[in-house]
């Protein structure tokens, strides 16, 4: 099972080599939009596509964390009830119950602007090893750059619409951030949401969409 969207095929092809390059079992890529929803935009098979769903479900995880962190989360046996680990004894039972062992979490993350997690499962328990963790960062380093890729016209930003100019304004202001910034939170909430970018931009500018920096 794959479950991909329409402007995901760079998606798929990143998480499907990380998974191949770090030794785990499967992946998973969740975006949050800027109203809050989290969506699983890319699962390399069924069991990572229920981890993704189940952490995001509970509000709980190691994804959940990185992606509010900013900072990885690695934990490579879950049956170990360490601090931190007490804290998820919801998600714990039920990736117990799917026969998840070990869950490495990478944010995905532009300068101040938090997009999701790349999330890596194995079914045995143990660490990444050096290279496989800097095969991970550099994996989480590279959805991020996809998924905020420009759909209408790569790399030329004053080719973009006058609407999402006028957006990213409206949107660095909500956000208190720099129009970059703004720029790129409107382009991962296009992805994820599976909305052409000036389709958004016009929602911000006519008052229906706002964006919120207290949300990661």
């Amino acid at each position: 099972m794959e479950t991909s969207k329409t402007r995901g095929n760079d998606v798929a092809t990143i998480c499907s080599r990380c998974v191949r390059e770090t030794g785990v079992d499967g992946g998973g890529v969740t975006v949050r939009s800027s109203d809050g929803v989290r969506v699983t935009v890319h699962a390399t098979d069924p069991t990572s596509a229920r981890i993704e769903e189940l952490q995001f479900m509970l509000g709980e995880g190691p994804c959940v964390e990185a992606s509010s962190s900013g900072e990885p989360v690695l934990v490579p046996d879950l049956t170990r009830r360490d601090a931190r680990s007490r804290a998820w004894s919801p998600f714990l039972s039920e990736a117990e119950l799917v026969g998840v062992r070990a869950v490495f979490a990478f944010p995905l993350q532009a300068g101040a602007v938090a997009l999701g997690s790349l999330g890596l499962y194995r079914g045995r328990p143990g660490p990444l090893t050096g290279p496989q963790l800097s095969k991970g960062l550099e994996c989480a380093d590279d959805l991020t750059r996809s998924l905020l890729r420009p759909a209408d016209r790569p790399g030329v930003e004053r080719a973009l619409p006058i609407i999402v100019h006028q957006a990213a304004g409206m949107v660095m202001v909500q956000l208190d951030a720099t129009v970059e910034e703004a720029l790129l939170r409107l382009r991962a909430t296009a992805f994820a949401e599976e909305l052409a970018l000036h389709q958004l931009a016009r929602d911000v500018v006519e008052g229906r969409r706002r964006f919120s920096k207290e949300e990661r």
